[in-house]
């Protein structure tokens, strides 16, 4: 299994997205993988915990035949019972502290933070890395507070674990945020929305690496 500090793509597997265009979750984690992605995190707002859990199982299943990480956005309690290698927990969910303290060794915590402050108060309490953003204009969060590029390289500079770029990034505006600096991305809508997924990951990949070298 890879390690998060040498990833630089993380897909979110955003169901609305997926069902907006009649796709199924599965195919598109299939796709991405084709493409090199390794890691997976469900996200599907506002629905009940036994259809989040029926949609975590199915895709848990397959990421782990592929060998790829599945994360579950939200809901602990979904990660643990679908076989999830870990949660992602927002700001306002249950604290990253309080989630580690029943956690099996070795599950994943990701938490979103929206400040240097906050990004290293996860770090404290146990979080394996941080998501920041809204770096640009977002599908699947319209309402997202709006992250900005300079916050984003402080707490780069202020974390030991990886900060992943969060929001609205796609294959045409991803080069922007990696001239910045930043070489781990989050992107659900610019991966979902491409009608070659395993290509378009691809080609991110390319984007990434060159900036790299």
């Amino acid at each position: 299994m890879a390690l998060l500090k040498d990833i630089n793509l993380y897909v979110i597997i955003d169901i609305p997205l997926v069902e907006r265009i009649s796709l199924d979750a599965v195919d598109v984690v299939r796709s991405a993988f084709d493409g090199g992605a390794r890691i997976f995190q469900l996200r599907h707002k506002g629905v009940m915990e036994g259809q989040l859990f029926e949609e975590a199982s199915r895709i848990s299943k397959v990421a782990h035949e592929l060998g790829a990480i599945f994360i579950v956005n939200d809901s602990l309690s979904v990660a643990l019972a679908a076989g999830a290698d870990g949660v992602h927990l927002g700001e306002d969910d249950l604290p990253v502290y309080a989630a580690r303290k029943i956690v099996p060794k070795n599950f994943i915590i990701g938490a979103s933070v929206s400040s240097v402050e906050n990004a290293l108060k996860v770090e404290r309490e146990g979080a394996d890395y941080i998501g920041y953003g809204a770096i640009f204009d977002t599908n699947t969060k319209p309402d997202a507070h709006r992250g900005k590029i300079e916050v984003f390289k402080k707490i780069q500079s202020a974390v030991e674990i990886p900060v992943f770029a969060i929001g609205g990034i796609n294959r045409k505006n991803v080069l922007k945020i990696v001239e910045a600096g930043c070489k781990q991305v989050c992107m659900a809508s610019g991966i979902i929305f491409e009608k070659d997924i395993a290509s378009a990951v691809k080609k991110i990949f390319k984007i990434l690496e060159d900036s790299a070298g």
